[in-house]
């Protein structure tokens, strides 16, 4: 899916800037990886995202969904989505979702937009480029936030989750649960 871009480094792009949203494949999980290490190193607060290991996104890039913001060769971001079924990384085993009812969930996992490419609503516009992928059961989708990331939660809540609960996860880190139904 093709969107254009208005804003580049915090000033109006004239012309708006082309970006290809599009699934990213195995080949490309490097950058998804090196974007994700460059984004949260630039954080105030690194602690407010929780990494994960080269690995870890080539699985998810082969098993589950990525969707990529490219600007021709440049990955801007993306967005991963886990199928988790019932595995108990399942978002929806922390929601008081009846186990029968997990493999109607997704996990929006993570989603970074590089500095450069934010105030385009990419988040958003990543989500939207996903869902059409999805698998037909799922109707659900389950997702974490940082309290203190207020960009992320505005994010996910303009894109129509909704607060469940707030509890500590991976490994004592403070987070909101938030669920979207489809």
């Amino acid at each position: 899916m093709e969107i254009f871009l208005h804003r580049i480094c915090g000033k109006t792009a004239e012309p708006p800037v082309p970006m290809l949203l599009r699934r990213c494949t195995a080949e490309e999980a490097p950058a998804v990886y090196a974007l994700q290490n460059e984004v949260r190193a630039a954080m105030p607060h690194p602690e407010q995202f929780v990494p994960d290991t080269l690995e870890n996104i080539m699985t998810y890039v082969r098993k589950d969904l990525c969707i990529g913001a490219w600007q021709g060769s440049r990955l801007g971001g993306y967005l991963i989505v886990r199928f988790c079924g019932q595995s108990e990384h399942n978002y929806a085993a922390f929601m008081d979702v009846p186990h029968t009812e997990w493999e109607h969930w997704a996990n929006a996992d993570s989603a970074i937009v590089h500095a450069d490419f934010r105030g385009n609503g990419l988040q958003r516009l990543m989500l939207g480029a996903a869902l059409p992928l999805f698998p037909e059961e799922i109707t659900h989708i389950g997702a974490t936030v940082s309290p203190e990331n207020q960009y992320s939660l505005n994010n996910a809540l303009a894109s129509g989750f909704a607060i469940v609960s707030r509890r500590e996860m991976y490994g004592g880190y403070d987070r909101y649960l938030l669920k979207k139904d489809l």
